[in-house]
């Protein structure tokens, strides 16, 4: 595979990145300089959208599979370079109902992509009760007021300043966090499994909103705790975890999902014999 490489435009990536290298044997390149004839996997293109397809309109001399992390409600499914870069490529995709929304815009998807995190649990004490971070909203900040209303001998600590851009000080807040909370930016809004593989991958037990998407909360609901209302679920005396039964671990996730890894692994084989058989 010595024409393949993967390509990472965005620092949230990185692991995810390591984590495919592992896996499909692919090495990381860190400065993008497209070789003729080969093909980049790229984490995080929507970043760098109008640069990779004018480089590519350029060219014309190498290849993108594109991983796409971005929900339908994401401001970067209004970008027409984004969009046009993708209908121009192979593309990988997290979600069903993601693809499906993609293929109504006239992209193909190939293959589905599965976030995968090293998985390091730590042996610190988790003294931080309730974790989040992401983006401020009304929501994220109603549940943020409730909780440190109803526990306030607690530890809540809700980030919405992304202070912990930088991957391994992610990983060490994680390892100190009891719960994460997995509420999404959108309402309706796909499983935030980038959030959610993360926080487990940590040994964190993660707390989450129902997609809404029956299929997707069926798998995860080994994984996950599930709730309609989050108001309602901590709105109890005694900060809850309602666990049925103990959770599945991380590995189990991965292992879970190991099809769809496989299945990234296939489209690269093809993708080298239909390269061959052109040469």
């Amino acid at each position: 595979m010595d024409t393949f490489h993967i390509i990472n435009f965005h620092s949230i990536f990185s692991e995810n990145a390591f984590c495919l290298s592992q896996r499909l044997g692919i090495d990381i390149v860190t400065e993008f300089k497209p070789q003729e004839g080969h093909t980049y996997i790229a984490f995080g293109a929507h970043e760098q959208a109008s640069n990779l397809l004018m480089l590519q309109q350029k060219q014309q001399n190498f290849k993108l599979i594109i991983i796409n992390s971005e929900p339908p409600l994401s401001q970067f499914m209004k970008n027409k370079y984004y969009i046009s870069l993708m209908r121009s490529n192979i593309v990988w995709d997290y979600h069903e109902l993601s693809a499906q929304h993609l293929t109504e815009l006239g992209i193909r998807v190939y293959s589905r992509y599965c976030f995968e995190f090293v998985y390091q649990p730590g042996t610190s004490e988790r003294d931080i009760d309730v974790f989040f971070c992401g983006s401020r909203t009304p929501r994220r900040e109603a549940i943020y007021q409730k909780l440190k209303q109803q526990y306030p001998d607690k530890n809540i600590v809700f980030d919405f300043n992304w202070t912990y851009v930088d991957q391994l000080e992610l990983t060490k807040v994680l390892q100190r966090s009891r719960i994460v909370l997995n509420i999404p930016y959108h309402e309706h809004a796909i499983l935030e499994s980038h959030r959610c593989h993360k926080a487990l991958a940590c040994g964190a037990e993660v707390v989450s909103l129902y997609s809404g998407d029956t299929i997707t909360d069926k798998f995860y609901y080994p994984y996950i705790n599930f709730c309609h209302d989050m108001l309602e679920y901590f709105d109890e005396p005694e900060l809850p975890l309602h666990m049925e039964q103990p959770k599945m671990t991380y590995p189990h996730l991965v292992q879970a999902l190991s099809n769809f890894t496989q299945h990234n692994k296939y489209i690269i084989e093809q993708l080298i014999r239909l390269d061959c058989a052109s040469v």
